[in-house]
């Protein structure tokens, strides 16, 4: 542990010093006042004993000032310490209970048990009114800042179908990116408190319905050592379970283009809700009453997406397909309470999802469409023993699989044509290029003990635990026909990908086709853990927080093809120490200082290790030149008679980008981290208000990528590379237009060619060959150009991302009523925006330690944060009726960074004096992504948006029926959120293809 920690200690060592310094001088005198404290602890249940999750309790002394204030546990138990010696008035509510009031008078150093027991409200008063019961006390029982969005709010927000939506109510976060963690990779998802995260690539596994959620936790700031595998956040979904009423619901919804205004531009490749049918159905209730209760819930899903039309050869802004869905999902939970002490819940679900023209973006045609399907299952038990008010027993048990399948609806014997360019974005007729396979699937333990005990003045309360899960992730993506056609199109207009004799225009004699590109990955995971946390008051008004994690993760892999046999790629172990610091500094509970400085670890998942030496996961993907065009669209060759052609010279290889770069994981590999510090002060305004002002610092540490430690001598950079539209003259002939970037010339501040690349040039020079030289360059140069890579999957010292983040946040939680506001400025800077390496985590490339095209104007702002967040959410009973809900978010700053994809067909280049600058060698890294200027200097225009959820209940026929309304985007707003940033493809487009 101590080897563990030096790194942790020194880089927060001040701040623990700090920490250290604040708690000195009141440590002494609580401590020595501890014993003439007092503590008021028990239970709240229904009227047949079930406990109360989420009740809110609340004691006021009624000669004085002081006011504490808690929440329930899943166990009904509450517990509220450092409390002077008087008497109390006791507050209990709970959203569908009558409240409760009663007295306590606290002895010194008294423990004193009141359990409590709140009555059923009638349903028919549920369906009308709402009461908030949103927990705005501040609790002194751990150092977190988190959110929690409960069922009240779901149901009343105007919030789709994805619980994502509820995440990004959370103060500076998104939906998958939450407090600057890298995507969704760095999140730990949860149902009911066990794992759900995807083992291959991270993110979540499972999206339940939102209406079977009773509440979605987002926490992490200030997190204790029972959390861990994130770097950004760890969301938890509790889904509703039955009670000993009977209840019922059904649901029906309707979205159509007809009601709301479409927010796509004409540079947009996002699609939209085009309509959307939604019937949803649930029962709740008592199977026997007081010991066995059951949920069930069932939905149906029709949807459809439209997308901008990006064909200039077709009518219309709108692609005239529509992405078709079909969704249905199941659910159930069965909870047993066989003893006041004892609970058993077992749940199960199933999700299946139907997709035609999957992924369609506006640049198919023909038929170049992907069909999906995936069937999706999971499991939750549970058990849990109380021992006492204070102790307690939990073992849970989980598994989740999905198998989803992307399929040509052409079928996968016939090729895709694609018009040729080195962006994968490009017009797609015929057949979909690739068929995919994603089958992710995991299983998960956890078990924990926890108990309060007493040394010397100091209360303890302890929790020990443990989880352990294995997932396994199988991937393929296989090229449909073996190849894919690849025109050359210099006019659009006269183009027909049913008819061959179109494909040749222009000079072109030949036609391009690509190969290889595909990827079969078999690869399983392992995660585990055990910790132990402490909670230590020091008196009424300082507590520490002291936990510790120890965590192990591993990675397996079975090459592809049954090359070899399964074997470890990586492993490691480590320590997460943890240090929280709590500070009531008026004494009454109105003013909390709250502290936490920790170390956080990544999950392991198979994309950190998946170009591992050996594992022959990744293919190259390969240009080559067909001579004179085919017969029919749906001609294919194989391999073999490729070769055979390519040997009396009518096939010829062209551009080779280089996927199935590997190489070994090295032996002092250390799974990647964050270093964070919390700080913020919490401020109760009244009973119903309370204010926070959090200072969040994150550091990312041991980022993951497969580097080429020989990079910087097998490549030679060249700076100010101008680029210029493709050339079909001479060497000496006129430069053609150059390529304009914000109406300006683009010019590269710096291209990297692979020194194999320059001494085969040069050679050409040496034999004669008429070439054009390579600026700066002779043959003179040759013995000193060395191409020696050296990969090795490593923690690179050179990848950086920290996050730093102030947020102000008001709470407001009346009976009937709640509601938060928050106003967050945040900076993420880096030059990674993932945890595994690649710049594009959904891309095949190395990333930017391999290709150093990747990594010029790389650091900078990373994208998807934004310097200003302001969020205002809120919900209601407004009387009559009716309820509502509104939320509004104004965001400013949201960055992106152009981007060139290197072509040696598309453009050429010249340096800024003139000399022609060989496009051969840019084929040796054709297809590469370079940003253009710094990282994160654009900025979308700023977006606000406004959405509102009304409703209102009435009975009719002895049932209770709800009419809502949901309105979008009310102020009508059609700031771009996602856009091409392809230079020559999205805002700055210089039309290569005339019509």
């Amino acid at each position: 542990m101590t080897i563990s920690a030096i790194p942790f200690l020194k880089r927060h060592g001040r701040a623990l010093l700090l920490l250290a310094l604040c708690a000195a001088p009141l440590t002494a005198p609580a401590a020595a006042r501890a014993q003439d404290l007092g503590t008021l602890q028990g239970t709240v249940t229904d009227p047949q004993g079930t406990p109360l999750a989420s009740a809110i309790v609340e004691v006021e002394l009624e000669i004085g000032s002081t006011r504490r204030g808690t929440t329930t546990d899943a166990a009904g138990r509450y517990r509220i310490v450092g409390l002077p010696p008087g008497p109390y008035r006791v507050h209990i509510r709970r959203t569908g209970y009558r409240n409760a009031n009663s007295r306590a008078l606290v002895a010194l150093n008294e423990v004193l048990t009141q359990n409590y027991v709140l009555q059923v409200r009638p349903i028919v008063i549920d369906t009308i009114s709402v009461r908030a019961d949103n927990p705005v006390v501040i609790r002194r029982e751990d150092t977190e800042f988190s959110t929690e969005v409960k069922e009240e709010a779901i149901q009343l927000l105007p919030m789709r179908t994805d619980p994502k939506e509820a995440v990004a109510l959370t103060p500076g976060a998104r939906a998958e990116q939450v407090w600057g963690g890298a995507t969704a990779q760095a999140n730990n998802y949860q149902i009911d408190g066990l794992s759900a995260n995807h083992p291959g690539v991270g993110g979540d596994l499972v999206q339940p319905s939102i209406n079977w959620v009773e509440s979605i936790e987002v926490r992490g700031l200030g997190a204790a050592a029972e959390y861990g595998n994130f770097q950004g956040g760890l969301v938890n979904i509790n889904t509703k379970r039955g009670t000993n009423d009977f209840q019922g619901a059904f649901r029906g919804a309707l979205d159509g283009a007809q009601l709301t205004a479409s927010n796509l531009q004409r540079y947009d490749v996002a699609a939209e809700m085009n309509s959307r049918y939604d019937l949803e159905g649930e029962l709740r209730g008592p199977i026997w009453r007081d010991r066995v209760f059951y949920y069930v819930a069932g939905q149906f899903i029709r949807r459809d997406e439209q997308v901008v039309n990006h064909l200039r050869n077709r009518e219309g802004f709108y692609a005239p397909y529509l992405i078709d869905w079909t969704e249905q999902k199941f659910f159930g939970k069965l909870t047993v309470t066989p003893t006041r002490r004892d609970e058993l819940v077992a749940s199960a679900g199933y999700l299946n999802a139907q997709a035609d023209r999957f992924g369609s973006l506006g640049y198919e045609e023909n038929g170049a469409f992907l069909r999906m399907t995936a069937p999706t299952t999971f499991l939750n038990a549970s058990y849990e023993h109380l021992m006492g008010v204070a102790g307690g027993f939990e073992a849970a048990v989980s598994s989740f699989s999905r198998d989803e399948r992307r399929e040509s609806i052409a079928g996968e014997s016939l090729p895709a044509v694609m018009l040729y360019g080195p962006d994968q974005v490009r017009p797609t007729y015929n057949a979909a290029p690739f068929n995919y396979r994603l089958a992710p699937s995991a299983i998960s333990a956890t078990t924990s003990l926890r108990w309060e005990m007493q040394t010397g003045p100091l209360r303890h309360a302890v929790k020990l635990g443990g989880e352990h899960s294995t997932g396994i992730w199988r991937s393929d993506r296989l090229r449909n026909g073996g190849m894919t056609w690849r025109p050359a199109v210099t006019k659009l207009s006269t183009f027909d990908s049913q008819n061959t004799a179109t494909w040749a225009q222009g000079n072109f004699s030949f036609i391009p086709t690509e190969w290889g590109g595909e990827v079969r990955l078999d690869a399983d995971v392992r995660n585990s853990a055990v910790y132990l946390q402490d909670h230590i008051d020091l008196g009424s008004r300082v507590s520490v927080s002291p936990g510790v994690r120890y965590g192990w993760w591993t990675g397996w892999i079975t090459p592809a093809q049954d090359l070899g046999p399964r074997f470890q790629a990586m492993n490691d172990q480590a320590f997460d120490a943890r240090l929280g610091l709590t500070i009531d500094i008026t004494g009454r509970n109105e003013l909390v200082l709250k502290a936490h400085a920790g170390r956080y670890h990544q999950s392991m998942f198979a994309q950190f290790y998946e170009r591992v030496e050996g594992a022959q996961v990744f293919s190259n993907q390969e240009t080559w030149y067909h001579q004179g065009v085919p017969g029919s669209p749906t001609q294919t060759f194989t391999v073999a008679e490729r070769e055979a052609m390519a040997a009396a010279g009518r096939f010829t290889v062209g551009q080779i980008i280089r996927l199935n770069q590997t190489g070994p994981v090295d032996p002092d590999y250390k799974q990647p981290y964050i270093d964070q510090l919390v700080v913020g002060l919490e401020r109760q305004l009244g009973r119903w208000w309370k204010a926070e002002l959090v200072y969040v610092g994150r550091r990312n540490e041991n980022m993951v990528a497969l580097v080429d430690r020989n990079a910087a001598t097998n490549y030679t950079r060249f700076d100010r590379v101008r680029v210029h539209e493709a050339s079909l003259g001479g060497i000496n002939s006129p430069p053609p237009p150059v390529v304009e970037y914000n109406g300006y010339p683009l010019v590269l501040r710096s291209l990297y060619i692979p020194n194999w690349m320059i001494v085969d040039h040069l050679r050409l020079i040496e034999a004669g060959e008429i070439v054009p030289a390579i600026p700066g360059m002779t043959v003179a140069d040759i013995p000193s150009l060395q191409w020696n890579p050296d990969y090795v999957i490593a923690n690179v010292p050179e990848a950086d991302r920290t996050f730093h983040q102030v947020q102000a946040v008001v709470k407001m939680g009346y009976p009937r009523y709640g509601g938060t506001f928050s106003a967050v400025w945040s900076r993420l800077r880096g030059n990674l925006d993932n945890v595994a390496g690649y710049d594009d985590p959904a891309g095949f490339g190395a990333g930017p330690f391999v290709n150093p095209n990747q990594s010029v104007n790389f650091y900078g702002d990373l994208p998807n944060t934004s310097v200003w967040d302001m969020k205002l959410w809120a919900y209601g009973d407004l009387g009559r009726g009716f309820r509502a809900g509104i939320f509004w978010n104004e965001v400013i700053g949201d960055v992106y960074t152009p981007h060139v994809n290197l072509s040696d067909s598309d453009f050429s280049f010249r340096m800024l004096d003139g000399r022609v600058f060989p496009g051969r060698m840019v084929s040796s890294v054709y297809g590469q992504p370079l940003f253009v200027e710094t990282r994160g200097k654009q900025s979308y225009p700023n977006r606000a948006t406004i959405d509102l959820h009304l409703e209102r209940a009435t009975r009719i026929a002895a049932m209770d029926w709800m009419f809502t309304l949901d309105g979008f985007n009310l102020l009508g707003r059609t700031t771009p959120t996602r856009i091409n940033t392809a230079v020559n493809e999205g805002l700055n487009y210089t039309p290569f293809l005339p019509s």
